[in-house]
Formats: C-alpha cells, sequence, structure tokens
C-alpha cells in the first residue's frame, strides 16, 4: 500500500515512529508498504483513524482529490463502519445496518441513564 508509505512520508515520519503509534513492529509498517502483506480490517481502521483519512482512500479506492491527512476532516462514513464491522461492505444489507445503529443508540441511551 503505497499510500501508508506516502501519509507517512507526508507527516514527516519515518516507519518505526508509525510502528510505535500503531502498536505494531517496523517490519509490518515496511512488509505494508511494499506490499508484502495487507493489514487487517482492524490495522486499516487504525490506519486511517491515525491519518485521518477514509479506508476506501487507503485501499486506493477513492480517487486523487482527496484531502491531505492535514487537511482532511476526522470524518467515518457509513462505509468505514460496515467495513470495520463486517470486512466488507456488500455483506451487510442497509437494514440490517439500520438495526446495528439502532442498537448503538440503545447501548448509548441505556449507559447514560446509568450514570
Amino acid at each position: 500500500m503505497n499510500r501508508i508509505r506516502d501519509l507517512r512520508e507526508a507527516m514527516g515520519m519515518q516507519q518505526k515512529e508509525l510502528a510505535i503509534a500503531l502498536k505494531v513492529s517496523q517490519p509490518t509498517i515496511s512488509d505494508w508498504e511494499a506490499g508484502r502483506k495487507q493489514p487487517s480490517a482492524k490495522s486499516t481502521m487504525r490506519l486511517a483513524s491515525f491519518f485521518k483519512v477514509s479506508v476506501e482512500y487507503l485501499l486506493g479506492v477513492q480517487g486523487p482529490s482527496i484531502e491531505t491527512p492535514t487537511t482532511h476532516a476526522n470524518s467515518t462514513t457509513d462505509d468505514d463502519i460496515k467495513f470495520a464491522l463486517f470486512g466488507d461492505v456488500s455483506n451487510i444489507t442497509d437494514a440490517q445496518f439500520e438495526e446495528v445503529k439502532q442498537f448503538a443508540r440503545f447501548v448509548k441511551e441505556r449507559a447514560s441513564r446509568d450514570k
């Protein structure tokens, strides 16, 4: 994933620094950047969050009109959430995703009441 290298270098970071921030080894970062290994879904989400870019951008799905990490707003799309939960945005229907969101709201409200 060359975008990992591009984003890391844009922030002026060394592989070791990124590895420490993500709690992975430096060789893991090297493998990701060289395309020898792919980050897991969880690691991809952590990378996207760290660099403040979308998962789609990291995966090369979104085109070159992406904002740079220094100007990109920290926003999570429904597709980001679906990817994190199910590994593939096509593995869940809109109705199922709505049910997941309703359950999340219920848990949040219950926590607020229990305080």
